[in-house]
């Protein structure tokens, strides 16, 4: 875990190079907020809910209790998959297009399914500006990743 925690620093080093949220945190919400969805990253990977609680209570201690309710049911639904295990969960689940919780790069992004409606161009989804955070790419790129991916088989709410 110790691995971990020194990735999840150098991460936020990187990113804030970036984003600028150590210095301005007033510039970023709650939903859209680098730093925090680094540490959401590393404790649902690793599963150390403290770290992202001591984070919350610092930093939105408004949003802790209701946040810290949604993890405990996020944490169960994170995987790490294969790419045999990946092409079954999205053909299964006729998913089209992904988000990342970090960097879509990044070997510990978390992805999620976007909910596509079988009318529309799923392109339509993909954001185009390159960032760090928060990506949607199309699931034939996702695939082309050579890594193990960790993914939340949440289904979206639509």
């Amino acid at each position: 875990m110790e691995n971990n925690k020194l990735d999840m620093n150098t991460r936020i080093i990187a990113y804030n190079e970036h984003y600028g949220f150590i210095e301005n945190p007033e510039e970023f919400n709650f939903d859209f907020n680098p730093h925090r969805l680094i540490i959401k990253n590393y404790a649902l990977r690793t599963g150390d809910k403290a770290t992202y609680n001591k984070y919350l209570q610092t930093f939105f201690p408004e949003q802790t209790e209701f946040e810290l309710e949604n993890f405990d049911l996020e944490i169960k639904c994170i995987r790490q998959y294969d790419n045999n295990a990946v092409l079954e969960w999205l053909v299964s689940n006729d998913i089209k297009v992904v988000e990342s919780d970090i960097n879509c790069d990044d070997p510990e992004a978390i992805f999620k399914m976007v909910h596509v409606p079988e009318s529309e161009d799923p392109v339509m989804y993909v954001f185009e500006d390159e960032d760090f955070i928060l990506n949607r790419i199309l699931t034939r790129e996702f695939l082309k990743m050579p890594n193990k991916k960790w993914i939340n088989i949440k289904k979206p709410l639509f």
